[in-house]
This record gives structure tokens, C-alpha cells and sequence, in this order.
């Protein structure tokens, strides 16, 4: 069951609120829901919006959150963040504690010579995909963390990938985002210059960031960590998401831990690493087949198969039948 924080629920409900919209006739028990303080299923946020955009037919809805932010929704990283001594520190601060806001998704932030990329992945493991809604609410909450985080300079995106198609109306997005956005892309992803990645924090404090970090570091494994085989699940699907098929080498790398411990480990939780790999794959394949148009060729690439063939036997064992022929099945199932 993936969720989001409550905090992040709320200030989302707050900008479509402000909208004259009301919520609880389409979510009856918000007020509890809001009241508890605990996480959100992210398939109940999902049919909200969805909801919403259909009762409405405001398309734009999700982008009201830019002016809802507050860093409430950040939690215990939103002090790790502001002690940052740069805007580039910060969003890899962002990426790096992102699992505190949601599983539902992946985030990681990649450097490049001339710019920063932060790019959103969604869990391969949800249901249902994202609707725009909710693309466009993160990624307005994410640029208003920027203009939080650098209030005298406000940097704009050199560029915007969103997964979603072009719409019909994108005069709101280029208000918000500028003009240069891409649409069908195969991530979500917001892509800042070198320069703005230079911003130093008005908020940076030397001797505090370590202490931050240390306490973000703290409540992220109380809150997310849990078992050692979580973990490992966590990284497999981040890493596959990026087209990268890991050895358990690599995996203890990102743990910061050794090969051995990491063996040792697992089979503590009476875990196998290569069976973690298998599954990792398995729902990954499923999630590439049933949602997406990718070529088999694509999706056996990604998965990190040495070939079309091996990823044929692959999914002759997962779901007792061809990749094409199982694809044909949801896609039936779908109508």
C-alpha cells in the first residue's frame, strides 16, 4: 500500500479547496482523514483528482499547489535542506530523503557537465499510473521548494519532461514553468542550470548541516528503512527504474555496507538476494507491459537481460506466458 504524507495531502486539498471546490463530497470522512496525521494512500489521491479534474474540468488543477507550499510537507528534511550551502546540495538532499514523503514514487537527482536534472519515477508496484493532476502538483510543489530554498534569485527550469501528452491548453504550464516543456516524455524530470545549482542558501548554516543530515538520516530509517530486505527491495527498484540491473556489489555500495555484511544480512531476514533481483524484474516487466508501448527489445534492455531471448524466458516463467501475449492479456483485461 503506498502512501503520501499527510502534510503533502493536506496542502494539496488546501489548493483545490481554495478553488471553491468541495472536497468532502467527493471523500467522505476528509475531516478525519486530515485530522489523523497519518499517511495517504496514494490510489485514494489519485481517483480525488481524478475526480476532480472530471467534475471541474479544470485540467490545470494540480498546478495550484505551487501556491500552497509550505515546508510542513518536507517534515524532518526540511532542515537539512534550508542548512544546505547550495541550491544543488539541497535538491540532492531532496532526492536522498524523498522516501519520507512517499513510496510511491522514486527520486534522484543527476549531474550533468552544463546542468542538474532531479527526475521522478513512479513505483513500478502502483496500480494505477499517475493522473496529470497529480503530475503537475509535484512537480509545481517541487519548483516551489526551489523558490523557497533561493527566495532572491527564484531560478526557472531550463526544461520540464512530463510524462503526460501534450493538452490541448498549455498556457498555465508556461506561466508557471516557462516554455520550454516536453510532453509523452519517459520521466518525469525538472532540469536546472550548473549556475543555479551554484546558488548559495540565504539559509546555509556550516556548523548545523551535519547535525540535520544526522537527524533526517535518523527518521528516515525509523520511518522507512525497516528490515535490511526492504532496503534492498528499495534500491532494486530505483536502480531497474533507471535502466541499471545492479550486483549485490553494487547494492552493498549504496547501503554503505560490505558484500559480506550484505550476504550476512539478508540472510538474517532469511532473504535471497538473486530471488530479490527475480521479483525487482518481475514487477517491473509487468509494470513496463501493462502500462507502457516500450518495445520488448526496450523493456529487456532496462531490466538489464542480456538479450530478447533471455527476457522471453523470463517472462515464460513469471506469468506462464510470452511478454506480447501477456501485454495482449492486460490490454483486454483494460477494456
Amino acid at each position: 500500500m503506498h502512501t503520501i504524507t499527510n502534510a503533502c495531502f493536506q496542502v494539496m486539498t488546501k489548493a483545490f479547496a481554495s478553488k471553491g471546490v468541495a472536497l468532502a463530497r467527493y471523500l467522505p470522512g476528509l475531516d478525519q482523514v486530515l485530522a489523523g496525521g497519518e499517511p495517504v494512500r496514494v490510489m485514494l489521491v489519485y481517483r480525488l483528482l481524478s475526480a476532480l479534474v472530471s467534475e471541474t474540468g479544470d485540467a490545470d488543477m494540480g498546478l495550484n499547489a505551487y501556491e500552497h507550499f509550505h515546508p510542513c510537507i518536507l517534515g524532518a528534511q526540511s532542515y537539512a535542506l534550508m542548512s544546505s550551502p547550495t541550491l544543488a546540495h539541497a535538491l540532492q538532499r531532496l532526492a536522498d530523503y524523498h522516501p519520507m514523503t512517499s513510496d510511491g514514487s522514486h527520486m534522484f537527482l543527476e549531474h550533468h557537465v552544463d546542468r542538474l536534472k532531479l527526475v521522478g519515477l513512479e513505483n513500478a508496484t502502483v496500480a494505477q499510473r499517475a493522473p496529470r493532476a497529480f503530475i503537475d502538483a509535484g512537480a509545481a510543489l517541487i519548483f516551489a521548494i526551489v523558490h523557497w530554498l533561493s527566495p532572491f534569485q527564484r531560478p526557472m527550469p531550463l526544461m520540464l519532461e512530463l510524462t503526460y501528452p501534450e493538452p490541448a491548453d498549455t498556457r498555465q504550464l508556461r506561466r508557471l514553468f516557462g516554455d520550454n516543456l516536453y510532453f509523452s516524455a519517459r520521466r518525469n524530470c525538472m532540469t536546472f542550470s550548473v549556475e543555479a545549482g551554484a546558488i548559495e542558501l540565504p539559509t546555509a548554516a556550516v556548523a548545523l548541516h551535519p547535525l540535520h543530515v544526522e537527524y533526517a538520516q535518523a527518521r528516515m530509517s525509523e520511518q522507512v528503512d525497516g528490515s535490511l530486505e526492504a532496503r534492498v527491495r528499495r534500491v532494486l527498484a530505483e536502480q531497474l527504474s533507471q535502466g541499471i540491473s545492479p550486483s549485490l556489489s553494487q547494492i552493498a555500495d549504496q547501503l554503505g555496507m560490505s558484500r559480506r555484511s550484505l550476504q550476512h544480512g539478508l540472510e538474517r531476514d532469511s532473504a535471497n538476494f538473486s530471488l530479490l533481483l527475480d521479483q525487482a524484474r518481475r514487477r517491473q516487466a509487468d509494470s513496463f507491459l501493462r502500462n507502457t508501448s516500450r518495445s520488448l527489445k526496450y523493456i529487456s534492455a532496462q531490466l538489464g537481460f542480456r538479450d530478447q531471448s533471455s527476457f522471453h524466458k523470463a517472462c515464460m516463467r513469471w506469468f506462464n506466458t510470452s511478454p506480447n501475449q501477456y501485454r495482449a492479456l492486460q490490454e483486454g483485461r483494460a477494456l
